[in-house]
């Protein structure tokens, strides 16, 4: 890794991560419920799982503890039921955290891979208040690296050590590298992603994956849907402002560093077409998460990140 005097906006730091810990306090304050349980981890969490406190009652499905199945219901109906219960015990929490070439982008406040960095920033310093361990898979292109959940406030700084150093080691690659080379998250990157994904988080686990999904394909979301049967899913999508809003009229000149180009933004048209791609693909997402079971939302390089998650926790536990 090499150091550089690069601003937050484009490269996360370590110490932007930390400062997120009195943000991400407010946010649990405003989200906690109190519970029985006098152990640490006694945060009542929106996401189903397996703890202490009785949820709902739901068909068996291969994977499911034994342990928790309900027999008067099983006799009663004929089929086989388990037991669902609000988290209460400490949890593995996993953060996929995308930092391929599309990530590296952004024209207003952060480049999309710091905002994906500090939001999984702020919901690990959330996981480590309800008792839950921390860890995950960081990827970029067809590379990755698999980081096994560890507990405490040990667990949230060793994954922001490997996120931040991860994260300038792409940066670096993306910057030095030949354009034709660059770390790209192809739909092949996505599978093998979710593909390990699938194989490491037991059921139970609670999965966070934060990316823009622009390579987000039918088999990765087949593992998805069947890791989604076992697990607690989010995707957080991540975008920037000229992706969905097109700027005022006249001509833009961009670069990735290597090539430049003109931006013609030429009156509603423009602004019509860019705003009915976004709104077509992030349509798809929430189709794709609604069919499966997974929590979705989005996020702007511009929004509010504590508030806006904490939003989006409260819905969730709201539509539960």
């Amino acid at each position: 890794m090499v150091q550089t005097d690069i601003p937050d906006s484009v490269l996360v730091s370590m110490q932007s991560l930390i400062s997120l810990r009195l943000l991400a306090g407010k946010s649990i304050n405003s989200t906690r419920k109190k519970s029985a349980a006098q152990q640490a981890g006694n945060f009542a969490s929106p996401f189903r799982g397996r703890g202490m406190d009785f949820s709902e009652v739901r068909l068996y499905q291969p994977g499911d503890d034994i342990r928790s199945i309900d027999w008067p219901v099983t006799a009663r109906t004929g089929k086989t039921h388990t037991k669902l219960y609000t988290e209460e015990r400490e949890r593995a929490i996993y953060f996929v955290v995308d930092t391929g070439a599309s990530m590296q982008f952004g024209t207003r406040v952060s480049f999309k891979s710091v905002v994906a960095a500090k939001v999984a920033g702020l919901l690990a310093w959330s996981s480590m208040s309800h008792g839950d361990r921390v860890g995950g898979i960081l990827f970029s292109g067809h590379k990755h690296k698999e980081l096994k959940p560890i507990g405490g406030k040990r667990g949230v700084l060793t994954f922001f050590k490997s996120l931040v150093d991860w994260s300038q080691d792409t940066f670096a690659y993306q910057a030095s590298a030949p354009h034709h080379q660059q770390e790209k998250t192809t739909e092949t990157g996505f599978v093998d992603v979710v593909s390990r994904l699938k194989r490491i988080a037991k059921p139970g686990s609670l999965v966070f994956i934060i990316s823009d999904f622009d390579s987000l394909g039918a088999t990765a979301k087949t593992y998805l849907s069947q890791i989604s049967q076992h697990c607690d899913i989010a995707l957080i999508n991540i975008y920037d402002e000229l992706e969905k809003n097109a700027p005022p009229s006249g001509n833009y000149m961009l670069s990735d560093g290597y090539q430049a180009g003109r931006f013609v933004v030429n009156g509603k048209k423009t602004h019509q077409v860019i705003l009915s791609d976004f709104l077509a693909s992030e349509n798809n997402l929430k189709q794709f998460c609604l069919k499966s079971g997974i929590h979705f939302f989005s996020i702007c390089s511009t929004d509010d990140l504590a508030g806006h998650v904490t939003t989006h926790m409260r819905r969730s536990a709201g539509a539960r």
